[in-house]
């Protein structure tokens, strides 16, 4: 029994599969599926000397056309033996071999060669030595016609040396490194399936992550986009990172093996295995639906208690509109019928006054004594009730008598209930009559206010009620749901157990998918802790490198990253390249600091930068970030090794010994 192996047979349990452990144990064996793991630990890797001897040629007029037997030939001799910390390969101007040095060297370390075809063809021996948690391990190798021949060699304890392997050819070469380097590196291959076939990635890809270049800035770690997760996990150094690489790539193929052969599939594969597969994914799906609801229960009596609630409070103010409706109106029969009295005992004035007053003449003088009644006396006669001739006061009790409304001109209402007659003024009745009827709108008004408040706050309360209801309504649905889903999906899977057996396929799918599921929740809950104490790395080394402006950084374990950068939140590819190379170094450094302080991750501590000074890294920044990276150097296991054309600045930053330098216009070698 293995440790994934039994976590796959648990896991699958749960979900109500029966595979037996021993099938599991196969399936993982069969896909070439490690079932243990254990949490990397970094081993060190030096360079320690690269000779190099041939023949270079070259013109002393570039841009002209210069046939082979004119062109000058110089000697090669490079020795180079770089020290611990940062060392320096640095020249006055470009293409004077400052990046052939690196190319060179990691010619020798991977056995895969970037260098130019006329510069390989200058080179005769190449003779390098690398130590491995100081084990030295010699590189040694004729170029004949361009193609290296050689033995790679480890020197013994008693002094001696063993060869570890020979080659005669490019790919040889880069197949005993692999070999010599992933073992003693404790590195595992990665493989990848794409498109339908299946490539296995070893020390080269390893290798070429351990040189930063100006010109391929896109992946934060490594040269390769497609990479980046896969080399993190192993440089973090997460446990059971290979082997969900593994699981990855057993899964892929599978998958793609079953879309070539999706019709001989669908013809093989029975009627009830393909509903079992879609009965899993109906039950999911109903466990999906069901877990976004609320599990609250709602009161179904209170939500039932404020909808009745709400209905009265409409019906109240229903009925009190009705009731304000009917008053407003009285009101303003009222008002009319105030008005029409008005009008008619004012005309039953005028008029008694004026038949009182000689039958309605409107004498200018005394008839006596010829004093003139001005306009304004005469007009007072109405209001005063005095004549305007003598001011005597006049006796209309007689003509307005004859003016008095009928008793059958009033309503019924208006007739006195007793035999008693009651002296009634209908002025004096019809006002007091208005004043009620304002009175009785007034508060109606006020009791309709207050009952639509109530009704407002009624309604929302039964609305919420109801909304909870509607959720509760939907949660039974989907619970309905997941039952029937479940009912059917545990009535298939007895069909299934009845039969032989999970179709072959289909069984290693199940077996693999549960595998990966539980190898990338290991990883991630593995690297969470590591790449947090990373991140802060990153961002503190960014800020060193002159980045002073990054203030956060939250490296993914997909390989990428979240940046705050001025206070704006902002990621990787959004940076201009300066930073971007800044932000690179940094992330690899700060894993390098990972592995020294903790004693975790599998990156060996070598740095190869390229040219940094591509990238818009002025000499001034650019020796900021040395300075700050040999001071990282000093306090961390570390060797790095910088490219440059300011050969002036690596001078006056970098020890005499860590320095290959060439001025003016010579060669670096």
């Amino acid at each position: 029994m293995t440790i994934l192996g039994e976590a796959v047979f648990a896991g699958l349990k749960r979900n109500c599969v029966e595979i037996e452990l021993a099938r599991v144990e196969k399936v993982l064996r069969e896909s070439d599926v490690s079932s243990t793991a254990s949490r990397g630990v970094p081993a060190q890797l030096r360079v320690r000397r690269l000779h190099v001897t041939g023949t270079k040629r070259y013109s002393e007029t570039p841009g002209e056309e210069t046939e082979l037997a004119e062109m000058e030939t110089a000697p090669i001799k490079l020795d180079w033996t770089p020290n611990d910390g940062v060392n320096g390969v640095g020249s006055g101007a470009n293409l004077r071999g400052k990046s052939s040095v690196l190319h060179m060297t990691m010619w020798a370390l991977t056995g895969r060669s970037h260098l130019q075809a006329d510069v390989v063809s200058w080179v005769n021996h190449v003779d390098a030595e690398f130590h491995v948690d100081s084990v030295p391990l010699f590189v040694e190798f004729d170029v004949e016609g361009g193609v290296p021949v050689g033995k790679v060699e480890q020197q013994l304890p008693s002094g001696g040396r063993t060869v570890l392997g020979t080659f005669a050819a490019e790919a040889e070469f880069e197949s005993v490194m692999g070999s010599v380097m992933l073992e003693r590196l404790r590195l595992d291959a990665i493989s990848v399936f794409s498109k339908g076939v299946e490539i296995e990635h070893t020390w080269p890809s390893y290798a070429a992550a351990l040189t930063v270049h100006a010109d391929k800035l896109d992946p934060i770690i490594g040269n390769e986009n497609t990479l980046k997760t896969r080399i993190l996990q192993m440089f973090v150094g997460t446990s059971w990172a290979s082997i969900d690489a593994q699981v990855a790539t057993a899964l892929n193929s599978l998958m793609f093996e079953r879309d070539e052969h999706k019709a001989e599939r669908q013809a093989a594969v029975s009627v009830t295995a393909v509903a079992l597969e879609r009965a899993e994914k109906r039950a999911m799906n109903a466990k999906g639906v069901l877990e976004e609801f609320d599990l609250d229960e709602p009161d179904v009596d209170t939500v039932l208690e404020l909808a009745s609630a709400a209905s009265d409070r409409s019906r109240e103010a229903h009925e009190l509109s009705l009731q304000l409706m009917t008053a407003e109106a009285a009101a303003s029969d009222v008002r009319a019928h105030l008005r029409i009295e008005e009008l008619r005992q004012q005309a039953a004035v005028e008029d008694a006054v004026a038949r009182r007053l000689f039958n309605g003449m409107a004498p200018t003088v005394c008839p006596r004594c010829s004093t003139k009644v001005d306009a304004e006396r005469y007009a007072a006669e109405p209001a005063t009730l005095e004549c305007s001739l003598c001011l005597h006061e006049l006796d209309l009790v007689e003509h307005l008598a004859h003016s008095e409304p009928d008793a059958g001109s009033l309503g019924a209402e208006d007739l006195p209930e007793t035999e008693t007659e009651v002296v009634v003024d209908p002025l004096e009745a019809l006002r007091g009559a208005v004043a009620d009827a304002e009175r009785g709108v007034s508060g109606l008004r006020e009791k309709r206010r207050l009952a639509e408040t109530q009704l407002r706050e009624a309604e929302q309360a039964a609305a919420v009620g109801r909304d909870k209801i509607d959720s509760a309504r939907g949660r039974l649905k989907a619970e309905l749901e997941l039952a029937r889903a479940q009912s059917a999906l545990d009535t298939l899977r007895e069909a299934v157990t009845d039969k032989p057996g999970v179709p072959a396929l289909d069984e290693k799918l199940i077996v693999l998918r549960m595998a990966s599921n539980l190898t990338k929740k290991w990883v991630k809950d593995d690297q969470e802790l590591l790449l947090e104490s990373v991140s802060h790395a990153i961002a503190v080394l960014a800020r060193r490198f002159g980045s002073t402006n990054i203030t956060s950084v939250k490296l993914k374990g997909n390989g990428n990253m979240d940046i705050v950068k001025g206070g704006a939140n902002t990621t990787y590819s959004g940076l201009t390249n300066g930073e971007k190379l800044r932000i690179k170094l940094a992330a690899v450094i700060a894993l390098i600091e990972l592995g020294h302080g903790k004693g975790v991750g599998r990156h060996p501590g070598l740095l190869f930068v390229d040219s940094p000074a591509a990238e818009e890294i002025p000499e001034s920044d650019l020796k900021t970030m040395l300075e700050a990276m040999a001071a990282v150097a000093e306090a961390t296991d570390l060797q790095i090794v910088v490219a440059t054309t300011y050969g002036g600045m690596l001078n006056a930053v970098l020890p005499k010994d860590n320095l290959l330098v060439a001025t003016g216009t010579e060669f670096v070698w």
